[in-house]
């Protein structure tokens, strides 16, 4: 453990990058800044973009100078502004130039502690962490320092080869080619003029782990090298990523490390990636799945939350299947059924036959609109009124039309048996639902996963949108304001099925927006798909995002023994159907070459590939090494380049 009394001595000016789509600044800046000004003599923050007003004064009070520009050249431009807006005469008056963005949180340990052991480094510039020499599709990638933290000594910033460096700079337009232009070579350019660099963790140590521990190993990092930061993508990254390297472990793991170990307070990272990312990626990187006990109780923490119950009553002959789930609410969860007053009498006739005593309190309500109405107007008041802190919601569930359609009745009678189970399936799970809004506090939706067996899996997966995308973000964002990121290539994270518990908080908008039974159509009318119910059902989880709050999949341990097996027959059909095509050890080398067999260009692509590659090997196989690979890398320069020029011309083409 490093002990660190006194402050660093040298003089530093930070250059910090921050952008938003939205213009927000979260608390993790805040507190970010903070800890990071013990350590500078001044701060300059460029803006790439714009900033909310609230924001633009929560920064003041850290920054002694702000830049504001527009939202070109990424990271990398917004410090070549500053630089040049400074003045190399000024930038020259410091000891060091911190160049730093958004991109990471922090400070785990205090970032005096870095700044001490590297003040006794002998460099010209240094970083935190260093990607090491690596080939990687024919191109060689040096080894370099990661670009999220350089820090340029006065020798380098003073020097005619640095200065002219950035003023020369192009401006990129995306981020693989800032990657491959800036970050990929900064390191080596420099070091090939005589200039020194460092790191403060030492890559050689985790090369044999990963390139990449930052993003793939990042708790030994800290663990272990108290590293002061971590990756905020490490919340959000695509999920192709850590399975293609990982178990899927990365995220799930620092968030737990994190919370339990260190004093950094993980509420910040909601507030940084719950704002400005899809829920998708999210819910996948931080796994925010549950398997709650179906016949013990987990031990609550934190004292119970006032919760109720509503459930939408439409089958009669349902009723008994019905009263059995209802029986496993608590007695402190009040019960409110919705349904037409002509059913009410033989509702309480099937209750004091089965000797249901749970009290209840009626709601009637329209037959237009179905359960969502039901909900959405007819019990808005109990949403609303400030009696509750958690509440739940269920249906009856026949879907007559897959009948109609050809389907079977166990099809259907399946998807309202995971929504039950994983709904109201014991007393002790219920309790334990509720134990989980009780001890996690950003917790803002609990829903059955969607369905994936029989007619159910073609609208599921590899994403649940069908026809709903265009007016579900009519909804989000024209009729409830709610601004957050959607991607119909994703799913939407929500309660497929509308069945669920919920935190007042979170949904609140959605039941303040005035429904009236008239939004929605009459029974009769109602289509498969395409209607602003359909919407509702998939605007859910956006919703509880936009507030703050995550939505998240729960499951009993009954059922999940279920879904598991479910999931890895789907996996196991379609890698024996398609073992043809399958090329590699991983499932995404797997995938690829799957995709790639379904196209001709995809053929004829990898099969020149692969020629060319066995062509390679067989004239190079008696060079050197370092031979190797600087031949692959000049024979990949002109495909590298034809590429670019390829996904310029398109990106032109859509403008």
């Amino acid at each position: 453990m490093v002990t660190v009394s006194l402050k660093s001595q040298l003089k530093r000016c930070g250059i910090y990058c921050i952008y938003d789509k939205y213009g927000r600044v979260g608390r993790y800046v805040d507190y970010f800044l903070s800890q990071l000004s013990d350590s500078l003599d001044t701060l300059v923050i460029v803006v790439n973009g714009s900033l909310d007003a609230s924001s633009r004064q929560r920064l003041d009070r850290f920054a002694d100078r702000i830049i504001f520009r527009e939202n070109k050249g990424l990271d990398i431009a917004a410090y070549r502004e500053a630089m040049l807006t400074l003045g190399w005469e000024t930038l020259a008056s410091y000891d060091e130039v911190v160049c730093l963005n958004d991109t990471i949180l922090g400070p785990v340990y205090p970032f005096s502690e870095m700044f001490s052991v590297m003040d006794a480094k002998d460099v010209d510039f240094w970083g935190i962490t260093a990607y090491p020499h690596d080939v990687a599709f024919g191109e060689e990638i040096p080894t370099h320092l990661q670009s999220y933290w350089h820090v340029y000594r006065k020798s380098l910033v003073s020097s005619p080869d640095f200065q002219r460096y950035w003023e020369t700079m192009p401006v990129y337009e995306d981020y693989a080619a800032a990657t491959r232009n800036h970050e990929m070579t900064f390191t080596k350019r420099f070091a090939d003029l005589g200039f020194k660099w460092a790191s403060y963790i030492d890559y050689e140590k985790y090369k044999p782990q990963s390139a990449y521990p930052m993003l793939y190993d990042p708790v030994s990092l800290i663990r272990n090298d108290r590293c002061p930061v971590f990756k905020k993508r490490s919340f959000f990254v695509e999920y192709q990523y850590y399975f293609n390297q990982t178990a899927g472990q990365p995220g799930l793991e620092l968030l737990e490390y994190l919370c339990n170990h260190t004093d950094y307070d993980t509420d910040l990272i909601w507030d940084a990636v719950l704002p400005s990312y899809n829920i998708a990626d999210i819910a996948k990187a931080t796994h925010l799945n549950y398997v709650l006990p179906y016949d013990t109780r987990n031990q609550r923490n934190n004292d119970a939350l006032r919760s109720a119950f509503i459930y939408h009553v439409y089958f009669l002959d349902l009723l008994d299947k019905t009263l059995s789930y209802l029986k496993n609410l608590p007695e402190d969860t009040d019960l409110y059924i919705t349904t037409n007053q002509s059913k009410i009498e033989a509702i309480q006739a099937a209750m004091a036959a089965q000797g249901f005593h749970h009290p209840v309190t009626f709601i009637p309500v329209q037959n237009r609109g179905r359960d969502v109405s039901a909900l959405l107007v007819g019990a808005n008041d109990v949403v609303l009124g400030g009696k509750y802190d958690i509440v739940g919601f269920a249906h009856d569930k026949k879907s007559g039309q897959n009948q109609e359609n050809g389907h079977y009745g166990t099809e259907t009678e399946g998807f309202a048996y995971k929504l039950m189970e994983n709904t109201l399936g014991s007393k002790d799970y219920v309790q334990n639902i509720l134990t989980l809004f009780a001890d996690n506090p950003r917790l803002g939706m609990a829903t059955p996963p969607p369905p994936i067996h029989a007619l159910y899996f073609a609208h599921t997966l590899p994403h649940d949108w069908a026809i709903n995308f265009d007016i579900t973000k009519d909804l989000l964002e024209n009729k409830l304001h709610i601004h957050v990121p959607l991607d119909e290539r994703k799913p939407s994270v929500s309660a497929i099925g509308s069945c669920y518990w919920f935190r007042v908080e979170a949904l609140k908008p959605l039941y303040e927006y005035g429904w009236s039974y008239e939004d929605f159509l009459p029974e009769g009318k109602m289509g498969v798909d395409g209607t602003i119910s359909h919407a509702i059902e998939r605007a859910n989880g956006y919703i509880a995002q936009s507030q703050g709050y995550y939505p998240a999949w729960v499951m009993s341990s009954k059922y999940a023994r279920i879904e598991v097996d479910s999931l890895y027959y789907i996996a196991q059909g379609f890698m024996d159907t398609t073992s043809v095509a399958r090329r590699g050890e991983s499932v995404m080398e797997n995938l690829g070459s799957l995709k790639s067999s379904l196209t001709l260009k995809g053929r004829l692509r990898r099969s020149t590939h692969l020629a060319l590659g066995k062509v390679f090997r067989v004239l190079t196989y008696p060079l050197p090494q370092p031979v190797q690979q600087q031949l692959r890398k000049v024979a990949w320069a002109p495909i590298h380049a034809a590429f670019a020029a390829l996904k310029k011309l398109r990106s032109g083409s859509r403008r």
